[in-house]
């Protein structure tokens, strides 16, 4: 997985829903998968017709995974992990009614700026989809969290940003997300925390608005009471992440009956 949850999630109905999971900074995989499978039993539960597969990747110098973090390194090791979501449905073709796997990219934290940068820039094979993109406790870029870590002018942190090998810049990729995609453009799903104490609360705002802004589907939930790392381990959190999924696969059929000339109700349901 990626330095901060960028779970990167496939959809298919009913064949399948590959999920791609980027998770935080100074996170390992293994203590979070009893969170992981709740949340995808109720996304299951919440939309019986579709199933899931959810696809963790570990970052560099995490649990079993070698070499040193860096951003264009873990860009890098999500290409990869799309390629081979690409390749295991090539193994599995299902018949020709089927519509092919969508993906849905969940990130938390740094993660959410390997999700955008992967919709933003990597290379998509031809027989995958982006559907949608959950932010779970989003920063809009680092240059951003430098300055609300370190607010006073006499330190000299803020002003080094010219220097960062890491830029993680999820506000900007939102607008290329929205110029790559203007015929079918994923649903952006924003998941706060209500107290958290490392992201300022107008990063998610900011976000959110930026979604807006350049015409992408958005929905924005806050988990009350959740500190930055507790939004996926408070109930609350779970059931909010379970319904983004849900909300991202039902979105994905929706399109795909649009696609061809069906009758859809309700297309799109809890997106802006």
């Amino acid at each position: 997985m990626f330095l901060q949850y960028l779970k990167f999630a496939t959809l298919k109905v009913k064949p399948h829903d590959n999920s791609f999971k980027f998770i935080g900074n100074a996170s390992s995989l293994p203590p979070r998968l009893p969170d992981l499978s709740w949340i995808m039993r109720r996304a299951h539960d919440n939309e019986p017709s579709v199933n899931y597969t959810l696809v963790c990747l570990s970052y560099r110098g995490y649990w079993t995974s070698h070499d040193r973090p860096s951003e264009p390194g873990i860009n890098l090791d999500s290409q990869a992990a799309l390629q081979w979501i690409a390749q295991l449905h090539e193994s599995r073709p299902g018949n020709a009614d089927q519509e092919k796997p969508t993906v849905l990219l969940w990130g938390q934290s740094i993660g959410c700026g390997f999700a955008t940068n992967l919709a933003a820039k990597g290379k998509f094979p031809l027989n995958v989809k982006l559907n949608g993109i959950i932010l779970e406790t989003p920063f809009t870029n680092v240059r951003a969290m430098l300055q609300a870590l370190y607010p006073q002018k006499w330190l000299p942190y803020q002003y080094l940003w010219p220097f960062l090998r890491n830029h993680l810049d999820s506000w900007t990729n939102l607008g290329m997300i929205a110029k790559r995609f203007p015929d079918t453009p994923p649903g952006i799903y924003i998941v706060e925390a209500g107290k958290d104490e490392l992201v300022p609360a107008n990063h998610g705002e900011e976000l959110f608005q930026r979604c807006q802004q350049v015409g992408l589907p958005v929905e924005r939930q806050k988990v009350r009471g959740a500190l930055h790392n507790e939004a996926m381990v408070r109930v609350s959190g779970k059931q909010a992440l379970a319904q983004s999924i849900s909300t991202a696969a039902t979105r994905a059929r929706e399109q795909d009956l649009l696609g061809k000339g069906e009758d859809v109700n309700d297309a799109g349901k809890g997106l802006t």
